[in-house]
């Protein structure tokens, strides 16, 4: 039997808090984006997004998802979408900490991604996408003839 931790829980609890208020602030900046109905997600994910000098990085936290049930594209407006589905386990649950149900995050991409390069990797439950930046066109001098 374990010992209950009150400050644990507390943590925790602040996390989810965290989470639905930054989902909740998202969800109303991309109403605001879109004309179109919004697609609707049982819950969203904790994402990371670094950068370095030549891509960005997102990588989402996804344990237990399986790796078909994962799509990823790019629309139009330079939207990274990421959704899929977590399906409950077929047995008696005593304690559900962990969310099921379709899942959904949206990031903008930088005009200076390269989208034709765009790579995925999922492993050890971590989904990471690598946008590539382009290169940077370095000025040029243009030589002027004498007609």
């Amino acid at each position: 039997m374990s010992q209950w931790n009150p400050l644990h829980d507390l943590v925790t609890l602040q996390d989810r808090m965290n989470r639905l208020f930054e989902d909740a602030t998202q969800r109303r900046a991309s109403e605001a984006d879109q004309n179109d109905q919004l697609e609707r997600a049982d819950w969203y994910p904790a994402a990371d997004v670094y950068e370095n000098d030549g891509a960005f990085m997102v990588a989402v936290d996804l344990p237990g998802i399986d790796r078909a049930k994962l799509d990823i594209s790019i629309d139009g407006d330079n939207r990274l979408t990421i959704r899929g589905e977590r399906t409950a386990r077929d047995s008696t649950q005593h304690r559900g900490e962990c969310p099921s149900g379709k899942f959904l995050r949206t990031f903008s991409v930088p005009a200076s991604v390269d989208q034709g390069v765009i790579r995925a990797n999922y492993k050890d439950g971590v989904l990471e996408v690598q946008l590539p930046k382009r290169p940077e066109r370095k000025p040029q001098r243009v030589e002027i003839k004498v007609s």
